[in-house]
């Protein structure tokens, strides 16, 4: 099994290169996956990541979230940990934030109001960006550990949700390294599968 380091230079180098359309085709194609499953109507929020240049196209399953009247949630990083703002459409104003990724644009609202709508929204699918999943449900991050300790927290605080690993179909491997902090997903999502796992 290849380290952790290794792992990542080696889906990064083939991310990078990936044809762009392919990115936006799986993604559109893992739409329809999620959405004819058991576990999409089971939640009206969706916590979900923006996708950057090399990541799957979150884009067609945030639209395909806003078309079925659920609530949309997307991160900023703020120090070591994300918030999650509420999005009112997809073509809101985003910037970029932190490690080039797009964020909301900021806001005057208070933390702890952003934090309120957090726990309104909660039980909610958490749709989760990594290097490499494996079929156990384990995922390879990108090492900064942001959404290990969102997790944590919501776990910590006893909220229910689901937590589903979002990534090209390369991107599930036989087995990815973990610690004990690494976060299980309970199911992955390509352009070709859903993997829905106990």
């Amino acid at each position: 099994m290849l380290s952790k380091e290794l792992l990542r230079k080696e889906m990064k180098e083939r991310l990078a290169k990936e044809p762009a359309g392919e990115f936006c085709s799986q993604g559109e194609r893992a739409v329809g996956l999620l959405r004819s499953s058991a576990v999409w109507p089971e939640y009206g929020s969706i916590f979900i990541f923006l996708s950057m240049d090399t990541e799957i196209d979150t884009r067609p399953l945030i639209e395909a979230a806003f078309a079925e009247g659920k609530k949309v949630f997307v991160p900023r990083v703020d120090g070591d940990r994300l918030l999650f703002y509420r999005l009112n459409s997809s073509e809101e104003p985003f910037h970029i934030g932190a490690f080039g990724i797009r964020e909301p644009a900021s806001s005057e609202r208070k933390y702890e109001d952003i934090e309120s709508d957090v726990c309104d929204a909660l039980p909610a699918m958490v749709v989760c960006p990594g290097l490499a999943f494996d079929r156990d449900g384990n995922r390879l991050g990108r090492g900064r550990g942001y959404y290990d300790r969102f997790f944590a927290e919501l776990d910590s605080a006893g909220k229910r949700y689901f937590a589903l690993g979002f990534c090209m179909n390369f991107q599930l491997v036989e087995k990815v390294p973990v610690d004990d902090n690494d976060k299980r997903m309970n199911g992955i999502l390509t352009g070709e599968e859903l993997l829905l796992l106990k």
